[in-house]
């Protein structure tokens, strides 16, 4: 279904209201029609004719008191993530994801318009060997060419959010086959964070060891910390 050109329309129409890309907006409406598709199987099975259950993807990361974890057993960098995640609207100023167009977003303030340009031609070139219609079909094995594909697929997860483990496939579905490696993937390097299944952005860009400094490109270094709501770099 999500191939017929009816629903490409409505992903289409999302892109021009919301300024989304096509992976986030298609995301965002598959969500949607699960939540409309479980509303009336709730209301079945008799539950209370409360008001709307707040969206798991607007909740908080879990304290130490409802995860059973003790503040001293937390990692020091998901508690930070916990404590300080970027709020929505500072992550929107990634909207414009390199993925979506053959141009660059906008030059962020205090970055080098050439090296922005220079650092998206680079990722666009090493992204177009292993994505194709916005889905990966090859598995990069040096490390340098996954970092691309990982920030392709982090652009569909924004800043301000949280998402069960269930709900972190599912975006990854529309654009990866395997999406336990991948999620695996994106937690390794730290592009999201993870605590008693619950996944979030990290408050910060993630440290990298000297070898594993000389293999990140310059669009981590130049767009990760825009969609992460941070300051430019």
């Amino acid at each position: 279904m999500t191939h017929d050109s009816d629903f490409k329309s409505l992903v289409r129409a999302r892109m021009r209201a919301t300024g989304q890309n096509y992976t986030a907006a298609r995301a965002d409406l598959l969500r949607e029609r699960d939540d409309a598709a479980a509303a009336p199987l709730h209301r079945t099975q008799g539950s209370p004719a409360s008001g709307p259950a707040e969206p798991l993807a607007q909740r908080q990361p879990p304290t130490a008191r409802a995860t059973g974890v003790s503040r001293r057993e937390r990692p020091a960098e998901s508690a930070a993530a916990g404590s300080s995640l970027p709020h929505q609207d500072a992550a929107s100023a990634a909207d414009g994801h390199p993925a979506s167009s053959s141009s660059a977003p906008p030059v962020p303030d205090g970055v080098d318009p050439v090296e922005w340009e220079r650092a998206h031609a680079e990722y666009r070139r090493v992204l177009g060997r292993f994505v194709r219609d916005g889905r990966v079909d090859t598995v990069p094995a040096r490390r340098r060419a996954r970092v691309f594909v990982l920030l392709h697929l982090l652009a569909a997860f924004p800043a301000g959010h949280t998402w069960s483990e269930v709900e972190v496939n599912a975006i990854l579905r529309t654009m990866v086959e395997d999406q336990a490696f991948w999620r695996r993937e994106l937690v390794e390097y730290g592009y999201l964070q993870r605590e008693a299944g619950v996944y979030w952005l990290p408050a910060r860009v993630p440290e990298r060891s000297a070898s594993m400094r000389q293999e990140t490109p310059a669009w981590e270094d130049l767009w990760l910390p825009v969609h992460l709501g941070l300051s430019a770099p």
